[in-house]
């Protein structure tokens, strides 16, 4: 309990920092950190005016940083996998299935972004390795690709990441486990 409180609080700064104008500057939307902030604390989404609103404003906002993150804007890979990270928390199905679908056509588009981002920001690391072995079992694929994946790029993750997460997040990658707070 303690733990996810420490996340908590230093997820808060993190997203507060977001918040600032000063980083409308590199590409992070103050209103898209806003809705990112309030959609992890379980608040209701101000920026939209309904349900249906918020849930197609969320739709947009992950395609948007998808697709920046996918041309390897460093800020949208960030970004993006700070939405991972608020699927789970939030435990949003959909967003949780596109992820499983759209993280490792990314990671291999741009996997130094990616990995730049995990090795700056070590807590994200679990939900998007955990991302990224989900893949392998998503859509009736029964593991296909994992092995060559893990083979290709297990020295890329070790030289990215400190020699712990990297561990972790290896395992993740071959037997996917929901992380936990």
């Amino acid at each position: 309990m303690l733990r996810f409180q420490a996340i908590s609080v230093v997820l808060l700064g993190l997203l507060l920092v977001m918040a600032l104008p000063i980083q409308q500057a590199v590409g992070v939307d103050q209103d898209d950190a806003t809705e990112i902030l309030e959609s992890l604390l379980g608040l209701t989404v101000e920026r939209h005016a309904t349900a249906l609103a918020a849930m197609h404003g969320w739709g947009a906002l992950y395609g948007n940083y998808r697709s920046r993150a996918a041309a390897g804007e460093p800020d949208a890979v960030r970004v993006w996998l700070l939405i991972a990270f608020t699927t789970l928390a939030r435990g949003d199905a959909a967003t949780s299935e596109a992820f499983s679908s759209d993280l490792i056509p990314v990671y291999r588009r741009q996997p130094e972004a990616v990995l730049d981002a995990l090795s700056d920001n070590l807590w994200l690391a679990p939900t998007t390795c955990y991302f990224l072995g989900a893949y392998f079992d998503f859509e009736d694929r029964a593991g296909e690709g994992r092995q060559a994946f893990l083979t290709d790029e297990t020295q890329s993750i070790q030289a990215a990441l400190p020699e712990a997460a990297a561990e972790r997040c290896l395992r993740q990658i071959e037997s996917p486990e929901r992380p936990g707070p």
